[in-house]
């Protein structure tokens, strides 16, 4: 039986969690640059549109340049979808859940803290 899936490096790291173990950090993909937001080259040109759609929706900061597949994986899922083929829907969210794209898994990224303007505060 498969244990749970190990949280990715940068969302504990957004969560804080390194700060209060720093022996906690790990490297998950050594030399990853950042995710590119350009579709390959080999991705069928009827998933290019289901590229952009997921990849201009992602949450910010949290995939890097090792997380492409995933993205591309949920694209031709996507495409699929859109086609009518509703069998792969389970799948799909699956997938998105896997990119923090479903409004459970996105609550678990901690955001940025809101803006506020608060005159008392520099009091």
């Amino acid at each position: 039986m498969a244990g749970r899936p190990r949280t990715p490096a940068k969302i504990l790291e957004l969560k804080g969690a390194f700060k209060k173990d720093p022996k906690r950090r790990r490297i998950d993909a050594a030399g990853a640059g950042p995710f590119s937001v350009q579709p390959p080259e080999h991705l069928p040109q009827d998933c290019v549109r289901a590229w952009r759609y997921v990849s201009d929706r992602l949450p910010p900061g949290v995939l890097s340049s090792s997380d492409e597949i995933a993205v591309e994986v949920t694209a031709k899922l996507l495409t699929q979808l859109w086609a009518g083929n509703l069998l792969v829907a389970a799948e799909l969210r699956q997938w998105l859940g896997k990119l923090g794209m479903t409004p459970v898994d996105r609550a678990k990224i901690p955001g940025a803290p809101p803006a506020t303007d608060n005159p008392f505060e520099r009091l």
